[in-house]
């Protein structure tokens, strides 16, 4: 019998009070430096044709894409870095 994991289609950010990060601002870089400062190329798909402007905002805690909740994907190992709507 094969046993398979459930996992969440989308990554999940939550913000300070647990509650879902909404019109939060995540910012993906550089592996080990500040990504703010170090950015990468973020895409909207897995083929990486469609670019994704960073900071990608969140809908729901979830990486918002025109306001529909969507997947990003990079090419290489990275950092991360959250930040609610009032920038904290």
């Amino acid at each position: 019998m094969s046993v398979f994991r459930i996992t969440s289609p989308f990554p999940q950010y939550f913000d300070e009070d647990g509650t879902s990060l909404d019109n939060g601002y995540v910012y993906i870089g550089v592996v080990n430096l500040d990504p703010i400062t170090n950015p990468i190329s973020v895409f909207w798909d897995e083929g990486m044709t469609i670019p994704a402007t960073q900071p990608i905002r969140t809908l729901n805690g979830v990486p918002s894409n025109n306001g529909t909740q969507d997947n990003i994907y990079v090419a290489t190992e990275y950092s991360e870095k959250v930040k609610n709507k009032n920038n904290t």
